[in-house]
């Protein structure tokens, strides 16, 4: 009777715990399959409303076609200005910041997963001078890298270009805050800044009445190679995985360069760089052959 006990009480204990495992497993599963995929951004707080509304377009969509396949989603912003060194950081970290859009390099490489389809097109790569008006003369005879190399950049110490600008051994002067390089600019401090297509109109109009010296040249630009990149924490490879398919689905649509355009194709029109002598400037630092030789990707099949 004893031993017939200790059996009925083994029995119960193993089947409560055999009822709580199989809970557990699907309560976990019912978590898994209704996973919510959370990205957690920067948004500048002034000065860059085109460009945020385009990242913002460009994330929404992405997570947006991909329900299918993941699920919900949320989207956590933080409206803060950061340095690309301070949010590499948090990337890194995972915890303030999951997501950010960078310019491409081995750094970010090494510290973050990178989506490797450029959601600007590489638009990135031409840039418009910004000058002094009283400077102007001096660029009327510039048409090489070597002549271009004989004036002054003002470059933000964090940016890409800064980095590239140092390997080659250009004339440049570093600013750590991005207003003090218009400033900088305004009062003759250097040369030029060179900014891409899609930032310089508005960069100029927001501060016309602060610069009213500065003027975007008019017979130049620059071709530096580079790509912008949604760059996620490697906290998170379930994300990365969401974003890149969503990626891949508006690069196949034709969508990616429809939202493109609905930001920037006027300010693409107003550079006119087919009127333009174009410097080429190597960069070092990207060398990502496979996005360089697909050239789907590269927005100057479309200029």
């Amino acid at each position: 009777m004893i031993e017939m006990l200790k059996l009925t009480i083994i029995y119960s204990l193993l089947k409560k715990q055999f009822i709580t495992l199989i809970s557990t497993i699907m309560l976990t599963s019912s978590f898994a399959l209704y996973a919510l995929d959370t990205v957690r951004f920067l948004k500048p707080t002034k000065g860059h409303e085109k460009r945020t509304l385009h990242k913002d377009e460009v994330i929404l969509r992405a997570l947006q076609l991909t329900e299918p396949e993941f699920g919900d989603y949320k989207i956590d912003t933080f409206t803060v200005d950061m340095t690309p060194s301070r949010a590499q950081q948090y990337i890194k970290e995972g915890k303030v910041l999951n997501t950010f859009i960078n310019p491409s390099n081995k750094e970010w490489d090494k510290h973050a997963i990178a989506i490797k389809i450029p959601i600007r097109l590489g638009l990135i790569s031409y840039r418009l001078l910004l000058v002094n008006k009283a400077n102007l003369p001096a660029f009327k005879e510039v048409k090489t890298l070597e002549q271009l190399s004989q004036l002054t950049a003002g470059l933000q110490s964090s940016w890409v270009t800064t980095k590239v600008f140092n390997e080659l051994e250009m004339s440049l002067v570093k600013s750590h805050t991005f207003e003090g390089l218009f400033l900088m600019l305004n009062k003759q401090r250097f040369d030029y800044l060179p900014r891409a297509i899609y930032e310089a109109y508005d960069e100029l109009n927001i501060r016309k009445e602060r610069i009213k010296n500065v003027v975007i040249e008019p017979n130049l630009a620059l071709y530096l190679p580079m790509v912008t990149y949604i760059y996620v924490s490697k906290t998170e490879p379930r994300l990365a995985r969401r974003l890149k398919l969503g990626l891949e689905k508006l690069l196949a649509s034709g969508e990616l360069k429809t939202i493109l355009d609905k930001y920037y194709e006027e300010d693409i029109k107003r550079a006119n760089l087919k009127n333009r002598t174009i410097i080429e400037i190597p960069n070092p630092n990207f060398t990502d052959q496979t996005v360089l030789e697909e050239n789907l990707y590269w927005y100057k099949n479309y200029l």
